[in-house]
């Protein structure tokens, strides 16, 4: 029994919870996508970790879905699951992800849903603290122990359907854009992490400064592991850094 896990993550909370499921392969969907990994023929578990993202798939797990898995012969896959982190509910993101599968021809066996620091600025306005990373994952431990136990004997939870599901996921794809309140400060030493873990290659290095550009999907990974807090968001305070070192989720 081969288990494969193909992770997205921003900031490091759904990293962290890849590397929680036992005996597993743990990849970032980059990996796989610009060919340092190949996920083997034989593979008859997969596992897809990701965060939501505007209630539903993430783009970048999308296109792994669609690209990646869709252009290979998946007939040995016999258990897909999904683990979901979110900061408060994930409402259409499982099922999104079940219809996903089913548009490449794989059937979603089950999902869950677990609560993580909510590291998204426009609703929280600050970093979340050590006290309450620690808080939410005392709570949150024993369901991801519970949905773990689950999938080590494959049990079978499919995702319900909700209103207004086809309107959220046409919409979607479309979070990529500016931010326009995301900038960056003098502080700026042209280090390079902040485009080394951005999921959409949206940030360059210009004359020895990041500079951010317009394809955004505002998951702040920079804000938050830019080593001298160059990057702003607004009145934004703190950073986030969370449960992975910045090293495991470069991407280039």
């Amino acid at each position: 029994m081969r288990t494969v896990v193909a992770v997205y993550s921003a900031t490091g909370n759904s990293l962290y919870l890849a590397k929680l499921i036992p005996d597993a392969d743990v990849h970032l969907i980059d990996e796989f996508m610009n060919g340092t990994y190949t996920m083997p023929e034989d593979t008859d578990r997969l596992a897809l970790v990701f965060p939501a993202n505007a209630f539903s798939v993430p783009y970048p797990m999308r296109r792994f879905i669609s690209e990646y898995l869709g252009n290979r012969d998946n007939s040995s896959l016999g258990y897909v699951y999904a683990f979901i982190t979110c900061a408060g509910i994930p409402l259409y993101t499982a099922y999104d992800a079940a219809r996903c599968l089913e548009d490449i021809g794989v059937v979603l066996s089950y999902a869950a849903s677990f609560r993580f620091p909510d590291t998204y600025l426009p609703l929280k306005k600050n970093a979340p603290t050590e006290e309450e990373t620690e808080k939410t994952l005392e709570k949150t431990m024993s369901l991801i122990k519970a949905a773990i136990d689950d999938t080590e004997n494959e049990k079978i939870k499919l995702p319900h359907r909700l209103p207004g599901w086809r309107i959220i996921r046409k919409a979607s794809p479309a979070v990529a854009g500016e931010n326009k309140k995301l900038s960056v400060s003098k502080r700026c030493t042209g280090c390079g992490v902040c485009a080394a873990i951005c999921p959409m290659e949206n940030i360059s290095i210009e004359n020895g400064k990041a500079v951010i550009n317009s394809n955004c999907i505002k998951c702040f990974a920079c804000y938050h592991r830019c080593p001298v807090n160059a990057i702003e968001y607004g009145k934004a305070q703190g950073q986030y850094k969370g449960l992975v070192k910045t090293e495991e989720l470069r991407r280039r």
